[in-house]
């Protein structure tokens, strides 16, 4: 974010204030994403929710539209509990042993 000083006018004891610019360029982490597979045939979805009232149907909807697709071979759906703490690491590796691939939804 760029940041800028500027100078008040004198009647405002000569103080000077920073505006900041919000706009910025894109930039997209990729470090420590998993590597994308060439197919979803054959592949067991696994949909990992959190207690928000519309993860659940977001989630069933894009699996929907992935199993119509793809030859998915079947969803494991789990909810990891409260959105406002991150999933235990216990939890997440029983998850990723279950699953091929995971679709992950905070729905409000």
């Amino acid at each position: 974010m760029a940041s800028q000083e500027t100078p008040m006018a004198p009647e405002n004891n000569g103080t000077s204030f920073r505006v900041l610019d919000p706009t910025a360029t894109q930039s997209i982490a990729t470090d420590g994403m998993a590597e994308r597979p060439e197919s979803l045939a054959g592949m067991r979805v696994g949909l990992l929710r959190n207690d928000k009232l519309n993860s659940e149907p977001l989630l069933d909807a894009i699996y929907d539209v992935l199993a119509e697709r793809f030859d998915v071979s079947s969803a494991y759906r789990v909810n990891k509990g409260d959105a406002s703490r991150p999933a235990e690491p216990e939890f997440l590796s029983d998850f990723s042993n279950e699953v091929d691939v995971a679709l992950l939804a905070n729905g409000d």
